[in-house]
């Protein structure tokens, strides 16, 4: 109960900051900078190289690409049911096709399970799934929708600017020797007073990215929008949500029950992570090519408390 009174307090915070004028504007800009370029590659530095290899991993890094690839699918058809026009369509896909598998998933799992052990398998979620996802195809989706070509080089260019992946593959290279400690360990123990190097190194990281949590929470509360003009989108959200916190998660969890020698840790963590809500940066590049702006607000505004509730729905579920 704790735990999940802190997650409403971050979000709460931020909502009621964001209404007070004397708080800065676009204060979550600078709080999402320190975010993406100093805690999420810290985390990724300090926890992926621990991991064990396993098939696991591989359906992990899969779930985000099966949710997106459906989400397709699925908006298509909806929308020649319904006659939604291409700019709806779209929205629906960026946002409800892609997972917010850092800035709520994160927080999320770490309070649900009041351990940083699940953080290890969202982190491939992430890295290799919700990030790789919106940084290639989401992008292609996005530009297709909005009237431009993508081309490799702007999609390219995305991927290396963007600090976590980097980490990531930085993360992947020290894989093999089981984490900093032992990467620094292997190459430097013979030299004197080099030899604790990475026990230091790794301690400064857990720390840069202590805050994540809450900073992640609180960002997210500053960008929750409400406005009388969303009930007009009440169609098209409906179905938006329905696909995101419930058929997407049933999907995966079917297909990992399938796959899955047994049900454990990262099996969980793949479900929860496809539960959670809409994506903030796939609503922002839903807006960048003008896919109704308002849906996707809409869409985070109320998905984004809501899947606070149906995650752990689905974490009693899984229990």
């Amino acid at each position: 109960m704790e735990n999940l009174l802190l997650i409403f307090a971050c979000l709460g915070l931020g909502f009621v900051f964001k209404k007070i004028s004397i708080f800065p504007k676009n204060t979550h800009k600078g709080i999402n900078t320190y975010i993406i370029w100093v805690a999420l590659p810290c985390l990724a530095l300090v926890y992926i190289p621990k991991l064990e290899l396993s098939v696991s991993l591989i359906w992990l890094a899969l779930m985000a690409w099966i949710v997106f690839g459906l989400s397709i699918l699925f908006f298509k058809v909806m929308s020649s049911i319904f006659k939604w026009n291409r700019q709806t369509e779209g929205c629906l896909v960026l946002a409800c096709g892609l997972c917010n598998t850092s800035f709520v998933g994160f927080p999320l799992l770490e309070f649900l399970y009041n351990s940083k052990k699940p953080l290890q398998y969202a982190i491939v979620c992430d890295q290799a799934g919700s990030f790789l996802v919106v940084a290639t195809v989401g992008l292609v989706v996005a530009m297709s929708y909005g009237g431009d070509k993508p081309t490799a080089k702007i999609i390219l260019k995305k991927l290396f600017y963007f600090p976590p992946f980097l980490a990531f593959l930085v993360a992947l290279v020290i894989l093999p020797f089981g984490g900093i400690e032992q990467f620094f360990a292997y190459f430097l123990s013979e030299i004197n007073g080099l030899g604790q190097l990475g026990v230091t190194l790794e301690n400064v990281l857990i720390k840069l990215a202590a805050p994540l949590v809450i900073l992640a929470l609180f960002s997210v509360g500053l960008q929750i929008e409400f406005s009388k003009e969303n009930l007009r989108l009440l169609n098209p959200f409906f179905f938006g949500l329905l696909y995101k916190l419930f058929f997407a998660p049933l999907v995966i969890y079917f297909l990992y029950l399938i796959t899955f020698a047994e049900k454990n840790l990262a099996f969980d963590v793949g479900v929860l992570e496809a539960a959670m809500a809409p994506m903030v940066t796939g609503v922002l590049l839903a807006q960048e090519y003008k896919l109704n702006p308002k849906l996707g607000s809409f869409l985070l505004a109320i998905g984004i408390p809501l899947s606070i509730l149906t995650v752990y729905l689905w974490y009693l579920f899984l229990s």
